[in-house]
């Protein structure tokens, strides 16, 4: 596995409840092959400035925040994304949240153009896709009665199905959900 892959296979794991360290039930590498399946590569993302004012009249310009979410990180100091300025030139001084494409200068930029190359990933849909993965280990589970006690190892694979569906739903263009009813709009269907 990459090491700038471990915040996104982790959360990838945690999202399919595999987190027994002692026995897990898809490995690392894994794990990546489906984020590496959701990938998007992308080039040239205009950071969008977010304006804090600091005083009356006065603004500053530390934070910016990309339009994409789940980017491969960095690792000591050697990172899987780029990030430069209108001239090409690699920006420094800044924290970087993957997660959420944000980054966090120390000084303030004054608005300037910033760029990023990177990697993306559909968390969503590789969440729906380790799901998937977990429904396959359990599809010869069954049910059965012994003694007058049931026993409905079944459970565990639709469990994983339905998950599966779920994610699906919420995976990049495949929908939307709306906070107001708590329900999950198809983009990809027309009434």
């Amino acid at each position: 596995m990459r090491s700038s892959m471990i915040d996104l296979v982790d959360r990838l794991r945690s999202s399919i409840a595999d987190t027994d360290p002692n026995n897990y039930a898809i490995s690392d590498d894994r794990l990546q092959e489906i984020l590496d399946a959701r990938r998007l590569d992308f080039w040239q993302d205009a950071l969008m400035p977010v304006v804090t004012q600091v005083g009356i009249g006065s603004v500053e310009y530390k934070v910016y925040q990309s339009s994409y979410r789940n980017i491969e990180g960095t690792v000591g100091t050697v990172s899987a994304y780029r990030l430069y300025d209108g001239n090409g030139s690699a920006v420094t001084g800044y924290t970087f949240d993957a997660i959420g494409g944000r980054f966090d200068f120390t000084s303030n930029q004054a608005g300037s153009a910033r760029y990023l190359d990177g990697k993306s990933y559909d968390l969503n849909g590789a969440i729906a896709d380790g799901w998937r993965e977990r429904a396959s280990q359990q599809s010869n589970l069954y049910d059965f009665k012994v003694e007058g006690r049931s026993y409905s190892r079944s459970q565990w694979f639709e469990h994983c199905v339905v998950m599966a569906k779920s994610f699906d739903l919420l995976s990049t263009g495949r929908g939307t959900f709306n906070r107001d009813t708590g329900s999950i709009e198809r983009g990809d269907m027309s009434c």
